[in-house]
């Protein structure tokens, strides 16, 4: 499985761990249909889901320009924090620690779940899209066997994705490659098992 160790707050190791199913894939694999479907599955089994997507495009914000929390940024602020009635949302004007932000946010659930004894139970899972650079087991979404070819390495523990919609391509990759093929939009529960969760 993996994980990340969390420290309390003297810096020792705590039990607390926090699972990790990592996606990797080329634009147009089917990382995001599979992702929504692994999430809604992880949703419905009680878990608290942290969905952190990388945008490789260059000169990206989030935000929108003219809008208040731009104009903080805008100003100098290294950190917006924009609230509304039903969601919450922290802007940082830097690029962030990956493992940072996990464990940061998952403190902050933690937190904020405290007064509700049943949520405060769940286990946290976080779903990362793109982060290739990422230590850790990845599931790799493919179009067709170039693609698996083109980015197989010892990371990967399963491929799914678009090929699931081409059985001759499926058919084809699935005789040459001996890693696991799960389709995740019929089947979510299999990856927890590759993932040992």
């Amino acid at each position: 499985m993996d994980v990340i160790k969390i420290k309390n707050k003297k810096g020792n190791e705590s039990n607390d761990r926090i699972q990790m199913i990592s996606f990797i894939g080329y634009s147009k694999s089917g990382k995001t249909a599979s992702i929504e479907k692994l999430i809604s599955y992880l949703h419905s089994q009680n878990y608290i889901i942290l969905a952190f997507k990388h945008i490789h495009q260059d000169n990206f914000s989030i935000d929108t320009p003219g809008k208040n929390t731009w104009k903080f940024s805008q100003a100098g602020a290294d950190v917006v924090v924009s609230q509304s009635p039903d969601e919450s949302a922290i802007i940082f004007n830097r690029k962030m620690d990956p493992h940072l932000m996990i464990n940061s946010i998952k403190n902050l659930i933690q937190s904020s779940l405290k007064s509700d004894q049943t949520s405060s139970e769940k286990d946290v899972i976080v779903i990362l899209e793109g982060f290739r650079d990422m230590k850790g087991k990845k599931v790799l979404c493919v179009k067709n066997l170039e693609e698996i070819k083109s980015q197989m390495d010892p990371s990967i523990a399963a491929i799914s994705g678009s090929i699931f919609s081409n059985i001759s391509e499926l058919k084809s990759a699935k005789t040459e490659i001996s890693t696991k093929f799960i389709n995740i939009l019929e089947n979510p529960e299999k990856i927890l098992k590759i993932f040992r969760i």
